[in-house]
């Protein structure tokens, strides 16, 4: 692993395994026999995404866009065999609720569906040694509209503890460790 961090400068984390051992066991490959690069590690459009802007990132603000990053639409990395020829969940941060209902999709994953990127974590050194990070919590809305349940097609899914809109809530979190479990996260204050 310090050998990839060292050639790459990140570790990025796709929800597919990046070891050969949990890759084989969990079944990638016959998924990758049947669907393509989207089921791989390094060709999956997250990994693709991160790979071309993972090297401009300079700061904190910077990072925290890349985390929310959704331009499906009009990203290259985003397009897949599908109709319309793009998908919300081919982003950094997933949005299939933005998906047509009635498009055509390989693999149900890059459909219309209840599936969104619901939060982004991220430290710095500096912020490491506060043991804090920074956390923002709802889908993203840069790129796309903001989500709101009345006007998705997901209202009538259960979501009463939810607020209708989801607009971005920014804060700093400090992590009170004891006895090596965690106890307690402390919201600082909007940032």
């Amino acid at each position: 692993m310090t050998q990839y961090l060292y050639k790459n400068m990140y570790y990025g984390s796709y929800n597919t395994p990046y070891f050969p051992e949990i890759f084989n066991k969990s079944g990638q490959p016959a998924l990758v026999a049947k669907y393509g690069d989207w089921f791989t590690y390094e060709r999956t459009p997250r990994a693709l995404i991160f790979k071309r802007d993972a090297p401009k990132v300079k700061d904190l603000t910077a990072m925290i866009k890349l985390m929310r990053y959704n331009n499906f639409k009009h990203d290259p990395l985003s397009r897949c065999n599908c109709t319309p020829p793009y998908s919300g969940e081919n982003a950094i941060a997933a949005r299939c609720d933005l998906n047509p209902a009635n498009g055509t999709y390989p693999f149900g994953a890059l459909g219309h569906r209840p599936h969104a990127a619901t939060d982004m974590k991220v430290t710095t050194f500096e912020l490491f040694k506060s043991q804090s990070f920074q956390a923002q919590s709802g889908p993203p809305f840069d790129d796309v509209p903001a989500f709101q349940w009345s006007t998705s097609s997901f209202k009538d899914n259960s979501h009463s503890t939810c607020h209708e809109s989801r607009t971005l809530v920014n804060v700093k979190t400090l992590v009170v460790w004891r006895e090596t479990q965690l106890c307690e996260a402390t919201q600082l204050g909007k940032l």
